[in-house]
């Protein structure tokens, strides 16, 4: 992809970087076979609970300031993470934060996102609430007030988010560069698959050798043609000339009866994260997704001395609000 045309898009930045990469030595002798599994610690990105929402509040939230916002409006499920990241970045970035929650929202996360100066809202109370149709009412309420929101999304996906998992490959392939690596292999979780989107694009661009593969926490997960142009959108919005293809995009399923839903094999490989490094996982997103990585390990999609990077996007709220 060609830089000649690259166009600029506003950013703030509010985490720390680079986030690091550190090897794990005792997890990779339990892939076997040579093979070096490394982790890219989005988790300690320095905001609120860290996790990747904030990269890509980096590139919305610059978008509400230009626009000349002075509130967003965003919500997120019961398991998301996405509010309390939300919310952390709106403080830092000098915005108020109107959340809504659904009914069943744990108060832990509750009370956090008061911590953070959130207003609170409650979602229609109907066993399937529509958060967006929820979020669209609370902000025209808002603008009645005299208020000018801006509106995120559940999942905070879109292709100008995206961009902030474009710009991790960027800092990531900077490191392994620094630290002597190759990079063979990124595992992430997917839910909305925005940030895999990120990811593949990111690859296509900075680390074009290396294989991107998601791990679907949920059954119903975006199709890699979905997928392909959402990361097309988002490199038009760079300028960048996007040679990506479906065959790019490499879905592996790990979620049990769905996203909201801990699974017994996410749980153990929980458990074998915490107990040889002494890193935190949740049951519904990271810790599905290493299981996932895991399970391509079983089933010979790495290849012998591969280095794989996992990457950690976070959940340590929700990991809180289940134990």
């Amino acid at each position: 992809m060609e830089k000649s045309t690259e166009k600029h898009i506003p950013k703030i930045v509010l985490g720390c970087y680079p986030t690091p990469l550190q090897e794990l030595e005792n997890a990779s002798r339990y892939l076997g076979a040579g093979r070096k599994l490394y982790i890219k610690r989005d988790d300690l990105i320095g905001i609120g609970f860290g996790g990747n929402k904030v990269r890509k509040m980096e590139y919305l939230l610059a978008q509400a300031r230009e626009e000349g916002c002075d509130c967003i409006v965003t919500g997120g499920g019961s398991r998301s993470n996405q509010p309390l990241a939300a919310a952390a970045c709106a403080a830092k970035a000098g915005l108020q934060a109107h959340i809504v929650y659904t009914k069943d929202q744990d108060t832990v996360s509750r009370k956090l996102g008061r911590l953070l100066g959130a207003a609170e809202h409650v979602a229609d109370g109907s066993d399937k609430p529509n958060l967006m149709r929820d979020i669209r009412k609370t902000a025209a309420e808002l603008k009645w007030q005299g208020r000018s929101p801006y509106i995120i999304p559940p999942g905070a996906a879109s292709p100008l988010a995206a961009l902030g998992y474009a710009d991790m490959v960027e800092e990531l392939a900077a490191q392994a560069k620094s630290m002597g690596i190759t990079l063979d292999h990124i595992i992430c979780y997917g839910a909305t698959g925005n940030t895999y989107a990120g990811i593949v694009l990111g690859t296509k661009r900075y680390c074009p050798g290396t294989k991107a593969t998601a791990v679907a926490i949920g059954r119903r997960f975006s199709h890699p043609d979905t997928l392909c142009r959402q990361a097309r959108a988002a490199a038009k919005l760079r300028g960048w000339d996007a040679d990506l293809s479906e065959e790019d995009f490499h879905i592996h399923f790990s979620c049990g009866k769905g996203a909201s839903y801990p699974t017994e094999g996410g749980r153990e490989a929980m458990q074998a994260m915490a107990s040889s490094e002494g890193i935190f996982l949740d049951p519904y997103f990271t810790g599905k997704a290493f299981r996932g990585l895991q399970e391509l390990n079983r089933t010979g999609t790495f290849a012998k001395g591969e280095t794989i990077v996992f990457i950690h996007t976070g959940g340590l709220a929700v990991l809180l609000n289940s134990l």
